[in-house]
C-alpha cells in the first residue's frame, strides 16, 4: 500500500516535466496542449461556479426569514 502511494506521488511530481518534453517537441503540439488545458480549465471554472450557486441557494433557503411572504403566497382570508 506504501509502494503504491509513493508511486503515485513520484508520477505526479514526473508529470510536468513529461508534458514539458511533449510540447518542446512541436510548436503544434505545444498549441494542442495549450488549447486542450484552456477547454479543461473553462469546463472546471463553469462546473465550479454552478456547483458553488447550487450549495449558495441550499444555504439561503435553510436559513430564517423574517419578512412576510410575497402576495402571491398569502393565503387570502
Amino acid at each position: 500500500m506504501a509502494g503504491e502511494s509513493s508511486g503515485l506521488l513520484e508520477s505526479i511530481v514526473e508529470l510536468p516535466m513529461r508534458f514539458a518534453e511533449i510540447a518542446a517537441q512541436s510548436p503544434e503540439q505545444a498549441a494542442l496542449m495549450a488549447v486542450g488545458a484552456l477547454i479543461t480549465a473553462g469546463a472546471s471554472v463553469v462546473f465550479g461556479a454552478l456547483s458553488a450557486g447550487a450549495v449558495g441557494s441550499v444555504l439561503v433557503r435553510a436559513l430564517p426569514s423574517t419578512g412576510e411572504p410575497p402576495e402571491e403566497h398569502r393565503d387570502s382570508q
